[in-house]
């Protein structure tokens, strides 16, 4: 097969990570008719929405250095095959253990294409500017979640059969993304160093990078939280403040949030990555107390500042966690330390989701915002006070081989 450039490599793999976020977060915009047809509660939606990172945290930590072994292209191709059975399984689903059985699905082909992805990212990097794989991540992730959520949405609204043609529709796009892998080079850069078998190394943070990590996971993951806190419960935030069950007007005001998180991620890739997170950390503290704010007083205009706010740092936490990471990742375990990173990324994730669905099943709708974006904010205010001691020290450390 023909070989293609580095650049074109690098388009391919930003496209398969945005499929794969659009293919994750497609149920998300689904869960409203869920509860509606079958009766679900919320903890029963955010519980199908939080099993989705606990499977892609074990593949991390389990195969998070497989691709070192079978190579990116490899490891990318069996990632879509899994999200592929999983859009298959939503598309057919006859009930609650379906769900929960395609976002298993969806977590063993998430996990498999997030850190491979990462790192692909980073070896066919066609230009001289370092953090340009970091914020192009990141919007791959803005923009997977913008067209799960607006094209979800039409197509409930509009589609025949709501529960089952946009999973038809990815499907599609998920066999379209197989194919376009096949055109990528089968090695990688860590693979010079011929491995003899492959090992569960799973995940690995280097000697002397635990400042960095430390920082770029609270940064990610709370970023991912914030992220989370809509994804699982803003339909139901957005129809309490609106006032609407129309679900194209509330796929429209969420992903608001997520087209901007691409905006923001685009102006990250200037910055330096600590002063992106700083951006992000301050803009989160300020959006969850607008979330408050809005809850309290039913007002649309305060949601929707709070939902901008949080996509605009959503670009900019992600981006310049992933950017400080990728700076400082030595060669050899590249993959492994993206994953790592990742990891806290969904475990904030899964936490955030499922709490939230627990505390609005116990405690009530209004005061499970309450908890949740208090939380938030504290984790948002610690990472900005880390950034202080630790920012200037993570960007100081070079990108050199180092040991585990």
């Amino acid at each position: 097969m023909k070989t293609i450039s580095s650049k074109t490599s690098f388009w391919i793999v930003a496209w398969v990570l945005t499929v794969s976020l659009w293919s994750s977060t497609a149920p998300s915009i689904e869960f409203p008719v869920y509860a509606l047809q079958w009766h679900l509660s919320k903890a029963v939606t955010t519980g199908i929405f939080s099993i989705y990172p606990i499977v892609l945290i074990l593949v991390l930590f389990l195969l998070g250095n497989i691709s070192d072994y079978i190579g990116r292209r490899n490891t990318l191709i069996t990632g879509l095959l899994f999200l592929l059975i999983g859009a298959l399984v939503f598309a057919t689903a006859q009930n609650v253990f379906w769900l929960f059985a395609g976002r298993v699905f969806q977590g063993l082909g998430v996990g498999l294409t997030a850190g491979s992805g990462a790192a692909a990212l980073v070896e066919f990097n066609p230009s001289p500017n370092k953090k340009l794989p970091g914020s192009i991540n990141t919007i791959t992730q803005a923009v997977g979640l913008f067209l799960a959520t607006i094209v979800g949405a039409a197509l409930i609204k509009y589609a025949p059969s709501p529960l089952y043609f946009s999973y038809w529709v990815l499907a599609v796009l998920v066999l379209a993304s197989i194919i376009l892998c096949l055109f990528l080079p089968k090695g990688t850069t860590t693979q010079a160093a011929v491995k003899p078998a492959f090992k569960l190394q799973g995940v690995k943070v280097p000697k002397g990078l635990w400042g960095v990590y430390l920082l770029a996971g609270l940064a990610i993951g709370t970023g991912f939280a914030n992220g989370a806190l809509l994804l699982s419960l803003g339909a139901q935030i957005a129809r309490d403040v609106i006032g609407t069950q129309d679900i194209l007007v509330i796929g429209t005001v969420l992903s608001i949030s997520y087209l901007l998180a691409s905006v923001s991620a685009t102006i990250a890739g200037r910055l330096k990555p600590v002063i992106s997170i700083r951006i992000g950390m301050a803009s989160i503290a300020v959006a969850t107390v607008l979330l408050i704010s809005a809850a309290v007083n039913h007002s649309f205009l305060l949601f929707m500042s709070s939902s901008v706010l949080g996509g605009l740092a959503y670009g900019f936490s992600a981006s310049g966690a992933i950017g400080l990471a990728a700076i400082n990742s030595p060669v050899q375990n590249r993959v492994q330390f993206l994953s790592a990173v990742l990891v806290a990324a969904y475990l904030f994730q899964g936490t955030s989701a499922y709490g939230g669905g627990v505390a609005s099943s116990t405690l009530g709708f209004s005061s499970a915002i309450w908890l949740m974006a208090i939380i938030i904010g504290i984790l948002a205010l610690v990472t900005l006070l880390f950034t202080a001691r630790k920012g200037k020290e993570a960007e100081a450390i070079p990108a050199k081989p180092a040991k585990a």
